[in-house]
């Protein structure tokens, strides 16, 4: 596997703050608690692993906050393993609060709706691909995450609870081609029954979110592909924040979905969102 370098040849890492001068000046990255940065001087970029950390153990520190050791471990392996112990994934941010991160994600889901509007405009609706499912994921993740676009390489679990997304033998990949053939061919879906529309949406969302094909970013992606379907059927975007509002019932579908091929219970909750959306468009309408 390739060593990591912190990817600075490709993108640089947002910093705190900066102090000093010249060939001094250091950027100061925060840490996993409130007050604690580290350090990355300048020429610390693009070295190796035991380089960058005997330059991290050896920059000055600031007078203000304290400076811990540089978080991020197992630098030999794959960009896709490095976490820090609470499980926040190597970003671009070169940040461990979980707050922020979040904030940086949604940023993303904007950035991801805007590329899907760009394809509505299209003379012709587009079929969905694998290959454009990754760049719907890049959109999203890309300006925070290192894998944004890539299928995941690792393990995944949901919290502390039963279910688990092992990694295929033979990598996502041979998985989302199946996918693209027996479901995504069948794109673009253009129907005059919505309710035909909604279980099309159920099915490719429960089986995208059954491969779990992302190291994260899974939910928003299955999300935004509704999307995309919903409204080159002339019908309503979801809100995502809806699976929050009917989590257990939520869950309960995407595990119908996972375990048993049924699409019936998550199709019946985009209806109702659908019908909710609607409500909700038509009552701004009677206030004008």
């Amino acid at each position: 596997m390739t060593r990591i370098r912190w990817r600075w040849e490709e993108k640089d890492f947002g910093f705190r703050f900066k102090s000093g001068k010249g060939k001094g000046r250091a950027e100061f990255y925060q840490a996993s608690s409130p007050g604690e940065f580290y350090v990355v001087p300048p020429g610390q970029r693009k070295l190796e692993k035991e380089r960058l950390d005997a330059l991290a153990e050896n920059a000055p520190a600031p007078t203000a906050p304290q400076v811990i050791a540089n978080p991020w471990r197992n630098y030999n392996l794959h960009w896709d393993w490095i976490e820090s112990a609470d499980g926040i994934c190597l970003n671009y941010a070169g940040c461990l609060h979980q707050e922020e991160v979040a904030r940086r994600e949604d940023e993303g889901v904007g950035r991801a709706r805007e590329f899907v509007l760009g394809l509505l405009d299209r003379p012709e609706p587009v079929p969905i691909t694998t290959a454009l499912i990754r760049q719907l994921h890049r959109e999203l993740m890309g300006d925070i995450y290192p894998f944004a676009g890539e299928w995941r390489t690792v393990d995944l679990h949901k919290g502390d609870g039963p279910t688990r997304w092992p990694l295929p033998p033979f990598g996502i990949e041979p998985i989302m081609d199946t996918f693209e053939h027996d479901i995504l061919s069948r794109t673009p879906f253009l129907s005059t029954e919505n309710d035909a529309v909604y279980l099309y949406v159920s099915e490719v969302m429960n089986e995208l979110l059954a491969i779990h094909p992302f190291r994260e970013g899974n939910g928003r992606t299955a999300f935004i592909l509704a999307d995309l379907i919903l409204m080159q059927n002339s019908l309503l975007p979801l809100n995502a924040y809806d699976q929050h509002r009917h989590e257990v019932a939520y869950y309960a579908a995407c595990e119908a979905g996972r375990l048993q091929k049924n699409y019936v219970p998550l199709r019946g909750l985009i209806a109702e969102w659908e019908e909710e959306a609607m409500a909700s468009l038509e009552g701004l309408r009677d206030e004008q």
